[in-house]
């Protein structure tokens, strides 16, 4: 028989201060939840009772929401016909929410709903990656695509379809992996056979990408060209170069600093995507960026990002936005000085691991100076060897390479002159 209890979800988020109200659904020995739309804070609820606490303000009225609920999805299992130990706890949720059998969801209904999810867990990333594969599938194929549908023949046409289109193997590698994702998802959920699995069969395959890196002699011609302050164009080669000069931070992670992030001359932040805490020594040329954008009512070190008031749901279109925006720009610039890239601010990291690799540093420190992790690929340790002098004494020489650079353009003379 199949058992409904209230609780609350504590997994979304390790800090977070309010978390879901759910309503876990028990069955066969499995067990799945079904969302209450309703977050509270854990003071404000009683897990052993499952009831709202008296804290809340409201917790007559929320308390007598919940026994409702529980009351209506009750009476829908004791209805449930003899036969009903053989459904799967999917079809059980399914019957009890009024919505399709699994044979009769649409990729579109899934996906949407695996979205909201990732949004509700705060994984804005996730979210946004799914959108994007899904919206480039649903194009082709329309959104009564059902899920069960997704076959290997289906995929295969759309690989192809998707390379005559102009795009490259590394843009349709990634929507097929956000596809393959969600079908893993579905799998898991019951909502799809296994033998349908259409990835069983396609390999995704990508391609070594060209090297996005400028040279030092590049990023000096790119530093000095004469731009007009608070221009677009000025504020992009800002941010190129705070990323620069802060080993290659992510675009998300720039525009999140506050000024909580200054700790003793350094930035110390925590990556958004791997969770892991960076320390890097400010720069001056750092430093001088951020007292350019400094404004006492912004608690965040850019505030041209205008991330202010931006609730948590938004506030990652914001950043998208801002890096459409700040990419453009670049890219102009790059036009107008003939670089050999397509000037982005990821170039900005890729220019630091070749500086870094010009100047003599090795591999192993380049890698972990990017937090990568490196050698063991099963077990992703970072390396150790390197403390954070070391690290700090790299980035001063990649971001202050003037010296090395008018060395390696004197020798470059020298040589023009003797042929």
């Amino acid at each position: 028989m199949a058992t409904l209890k209230l609780t609350m979800d504590s997994r979304a988020k390790k800090n977070a201060t309010r978390n879901p109200i759910i309503i876990r659904l028990s069955h066969n020995g499995k067990s799945t939840s079904i969302s209450t739309q309703v977050k509270l804070a854990p003071q404000e609820w009683d897990q052993k009772k499952g009831k709202v606490t008296k804290v809340h303000p409201d917790y007559i009225t929320l308390n007598l929401h919940f026994k409702k609920k529980l009351l209506e999805y009750e009476k829908k299992v004791l209805g449930l016909p003899m036969n009903a130990d053989e459904l799967s706890i999917v079809e059980l949720r399914q019957i009890l929410l009024n919505k399709k059998k699994p044979a009769e969801i649409t990729f579109w209904e899934f996906a949407q709903e695996e979205i909201e999810s990732q949004k509700q867990q705060h994984r804005y990333g996730n979210a946004n990656s799914y959108h994007e594969a899904l919206n480039r599938l649903i194009k082709h194929t329309g959104k009564e695509l059902r899920l069960n549908k997704v076959n290997y023949t289906l995929i295969s046409a759309f690989d192809a379809l998707l390379l005559k289109e102009g795009l490259s193997k590394n843009t349709v590698a990634f929507y097929m992996r956000e596809i393959r994702a969600l079908l893993n998802k579905a799998i898991k959920k019951d909502l799809l056979d296994r033998t349908l699995y259409p990835f069983n069969k396609y390999i995704i395959k990508g391609e070594k990408t060209v090297s996005r890196a400028i040279t030092m002699e590049d990023l000096e011609k790119l530093r000095v060209e004469p731009l007009e302050e608070g221009s677009k164009s000025w504020n992009a080669r800002n941010i190129f170069f705070l990323t620069y000069n802060l080993i290659g931070i992510n675009f998300i992670d720039l525009s999140l600093l506050t000024t909580d992030n200054i700790q003793n001359g350094r930035i110390v932040y925590r990556r958004r995507k791997t969770h892991k805490i960076y320390s890097v020594r400010l720069t001056p040329e750092a430093e001088r960026i951020f007292n350019t954008y400094k404004n006492d009512n912004s608690k965040y070190l850019l505030p041209i990002f205008n991330l202010d008031g931006v609730t948590k749901e938004g506030e990652l279109d914001a950043i998208y936005l801002n890096l459409k925006v700040c990419n453009k720009y670049l890219k102009k610039l790059g036009t107008k000085l003939e670089l050999p890239v397509k000037l982005t601010t990821y170039v900005a990291r890729y220019s630091w691991a070749n500086v870094a690799k010009t100047l003599g540093f090795s591999k192993d420190l380049i890698a972990e100076s990017l937090g990568h992790e490196y050698g063991n690929s099963v077990t992703g340790i970072y390396l150790d060897s390197y403390g954070s002098e070391i690290i700090d004494g790299a980035n001063e020489k990649v971001t202050t390479f003037k010296n090395e650079l008018q060395v390696s353009m004197a020798t470059a003379k020298l040589m023009e002159s003797n042929i």
